[in-house]
Parts: structure tokens; C-alpha cells; sequence
């Protein structure tokens, strides 16, 4: 049985890897403009919501989900 603890950390680590893979392809210059471009900000935005949640499950415990 998943926890919402679990849930939480999950939750919480994939929207830091979808950050860091974001920043990471701004990083090695993919792509034709330099600088973040509107879809990238909405994708870090989403990610950040993401992480917002994952640490309020976080703190919500051991109970099922």
C-alpha cells in the first residue's frame, strides 16, 4: 500500500528532476534562442507546483492514499 508519504517524496522528486532537466537543456544550449523561452517557464512553473505538493504529502504522514 502506497503512503502519501510516499506518494509525497515521488511526487516531490519528479517535479526536481523536471526542473533539472529543463535547466540542464537551457544549460548545453539546445535549441536556436539562448535565455528561457515561455514554454520552459510554464514547465518549471508546473514542476514547482508539483514540488508544493509532494511536500505537503509529505507532511501529511504514514496514512494510505
Amino acid at each position: 500500500m502506497v503512503t502519501k508519504r510516499q506518494l509525497g517524496v515521488a511526487t516531490g522528486a519528479g517535479g526536481l528532476l523536471v526542473i533539472l532537466g529543463i535547466t540542464a537543456v537551457d544549460f548545453v544550449g539546445a535549441g536556436q534562442w539562448g535565455g528561457f523561452g515561455p514554454l520552459q517557464q510554464i514547465g518549471i512553473g508546473v514542476s514547482a507546483a508539483f514540488i508544493a505538493v509532494g511536500l505537503i504529502l509529505v507532511r501529511l504522514g504514514d496514512r494510505p492514499a
